[in-house]
């Protein structure tokens, strides 16, 4: 007869390093507005702190106006802009942006993020994703913990 045994992980994973240098001295970046930290490519947020205005994770990239830039969650199918206006279920994100000096585009939660919604997302500056030679930086983000349900024996 299976066991049904239902086991709790808790993800303690943080932003992986913080740049030393904040700003660098060139390129795209990631930032948070609430810290003035920079991040690199690839870090990981908790859903939980990217959940209002001023805990937006920015993408930011120097000395350059922003045209059209955008986040897109990598999952989607062909890599589907967040649309920053839905506040749905489905998009549950907030954009803000700033045109100049540097090019910067916020992403932060209006409401709660679901399992498909979480993962992936990747920034594109100062134009959008589909523009050839456009600066790409990636962030993970994710629900702080998730239950796991394992069938034993």
């Amino acid at each position: 007869m299976p066991m049904l045994v239902v086991v709790s992980v808790v993800f303690l994973l943080s932003a992986s390093e913080v740049i030393s240098q904040c700003p660098p001295s060139s390129g795209i970046y990631l930032t948070r507005s609430n810290e003035g930290t920079c991040y690199p490519n690839g870090s990981y947020f908790w859903d939980n702190t990217v959940n209002a205005a001023n805990e937006a994770i920015s993408c930011v990239l120097p000395g350059t106006s922003l045209t059209t830039g955008q986040w897109v969650r990598v999952a989607d199918p062909d890599d589907d802009p967040v649309d920053c206006n839905s506040n749905s279920a489905s998009d549950p994100f907030r954009c803000t942006s700033v045109t100049s000096p540097d090019a910067t585009i916020s992403l932060y939660l209006a409401q709660s993020l679901s399992a498909t919604t979480e993962g992936w997302y990747k920034c594109c500056l100062p134009t959008d994703c589909s523009t050839s030679g456009t600066n790409i930086i990636f962030a993970n983000i994710f629900r702080f913990s998730r239950d796991r349900i394992i069938y034993c024996c």
